[in-house]
């Protein structure tokens, strides 16, 4: 074979070799292609998936942050709920052992309350009505309290006739003065208690008891209540002095105490603190829960009436011992006397025997009195009459009127003043005329002459004539 024809052997086997490689190639890229075409699918979703998987990485790794911040808050809130505990668990043990009243219990120990003195007994209610005017006005320290020697009988038969007062009048009469003079020319104490607007029940006189620490927390009235029980204070005059008593209602922050007063047997007049016996209570304290109201403390109310101030209504005046004060401008040469201290149950002796001396002479009074056409006034034209408790407070207060030196005139006029013409029963109303006053006044001047009481009911004939003028329009 030629040299030549051999070349073109061999370049023709090199193209057939090259064209099936070709065809290879070719039929190898359709096939890439198709897979191409099969994965890019596939690789979508996998980009997809990756990028949802990084996502959800991230917020996993977020939780676990907020995870381990987490439980390094609960580790060391453990720690201190822990020390709470054993905080707690040390106050309740504490406490356990405690008193509930720490200020009443200390009274059942300490030395100022356990020692009894000597007191002062208290001589013929006149005698001691007199001195009890000069002492009353040097009780203060850097004042000197004038107070006429009517006052100071009316006070003491108010004394004897209820354990709640009221004292009334303009500001600046000396209403709180006389409350605590009367107190230090007696060798007792006084508690000032300043009445605040808004007062409901008694809780805000006495106090109130938290469960959770296990005490009460007891006002400055509770704690007067126990001292004048302690053996240094159970033989003195005391006096609880409610400051500007009609801020607030009375018949609502102390109607468990006018209740408490009606009682005839003081051993039964009780309030009580607890629902239930408390432990560690003090020794005076009845069944361990409940205060008692002893008969050695007064109550006075100050009153003034104006618009910030309520009325007081007929279940606290019915009770209580009123006096009206006006302004003190009559001067007297003061004696000096010795500081005393009076014996509560002294001056109950006094008391006792006025009564005993001048009962029959007030029986005959009030005999007299509801005979009379002034009492049939009163019931036809007022729809008023004398109940029980009239009674017992006139046989009560006028015995020791008469004993201090006063008339019988002067005494009844007070009672009939204060408990009858006061406004709201016979005067200040509007369903009266004035000529049914003028009778009713006339009728009562013809009383007091029938029953030749001296003087003139002085008290009673002012309240009914300002009334009358009122109505007349003279005002």
């Amino acid at each position: 074979m030629s040299r030549l024809h051999k070349n073109s052997y061999t370049l023709q086997s090199d193209t057939a070799q090259l064209q099936r490689d070709n065809d290879y190639l070719r039929d190898s890229k359709a096939d890439l292609e198709r897979e191409v075409a099969e994965l890019r699918p596939e690789r979508d979703e996998l980009r997809r998936e990756l990028s949802s998987k990084r996502v959800a990485s991230t917020e996993l790794e977020a939780v676990a942050r907020e995870k381990r911040v987490l439980e390094q808050h609960k580790n060391t809130l453990a720690v201190h709920i822990d020390d709470l505990e054993s905080r707690i668990e040390q106050l309740t043990s504490a406490q356990k052992t405690q008193t509930p009243f720490p200020a009443m219990s200390l009274m059942d120990s300490e030395r100022d309350y356990r020692a009894r003195m000597d007191l002062d007994e208290v001589p013929d209610l006149e005698t001691f009505a007199s001195q009890l005017q000069h002492r009353i006005a040097k009780a203060e320290k850097y004042v000197e309290l004038f107070y006429p020697i009517e006052d100071i009988r009316v006070l003491l038969g108010g004394l004897a006739m209820s354990q709640l007062h009221v004292f009334q009048g303009i500001s600046g009469t000396g209403k709180t003065s006389l409350a605590k003079a009367f107190a230090k020319a007696m060798g007792g104490f006084c508690t000032d208690i300043a009445v605040q607007a808004g007062w409901r029940d008694r809780d805000d006189l006495l106090g109130h008891y938290n469960a959770f620490e296990r005490r009460f927390y007891e006002k400055d009235c509770l704690q007067a209540l126990y001292k004048a029980q302690t053996p240094r204070w159970e033989d003195t005059c005391n006096i609880i002095l409610l400051d500007e008593m009609n801020l607030s209602r009375p018949e609502q922050y102390f109607a468990e105490f006018l209740s408490a007063l009606e009682k005839n047997n003081p051993d039964e007049r009780l309030i009580s603190l607890s629902e239930t016996l408390l432990s560690n209570a003090p020794a005076m304290l009845g069944e361990g829960r409940k205060i008692r109201v002893p008969a050695n403390v007064w109550f006075i109310g100050t009153a003034n009436h104006d618009e910030t101030t309520n009325e007081l209504a007929d279940k606290t005046y019915d009770r209580a011992h009123v006096m009206t004060l006006p302004k003190q401008d009559k001067r007297f040469t003061i004696k000096p006397f010795e500081p005393a201290n009076y014996s509560y149950r002294s001056l109950r002796k006094a008391f006792g025997k006025a009564r005993a001396e001048h009962k029959e002479e007030v029986i005959k009074l009030l005999k007299d009195l509801t005979g009379d056409a002034f009492t049939e006034q009163l019931g036809s034209q007022f729809e008023l009459g004398w109940g029980n408790r009239f009674e017992k407070q006139a046989l009560d207060f006028i015995p020791v009127m008469l004993a201090c030196g006063a008339s019988s005139g002067e005494a009844l006029d007070h009672l009939l003043a204060t408990r009858i013409m006061r406004p709201g029963k016979v005067t200040g109303r509007y369903n009266v005329s004035a000529e049914t006053l003028r009778n009713l006044k006339g009728a009562l001047e013809e009383f007091w002459i029938s029953a030749d009481l001296a003087g003139d009911p002085r008290k009673s004939m002012e309240l009914l004539e300002a009334d009358i003028r009122r109505l007349d329009g003279r005002s």
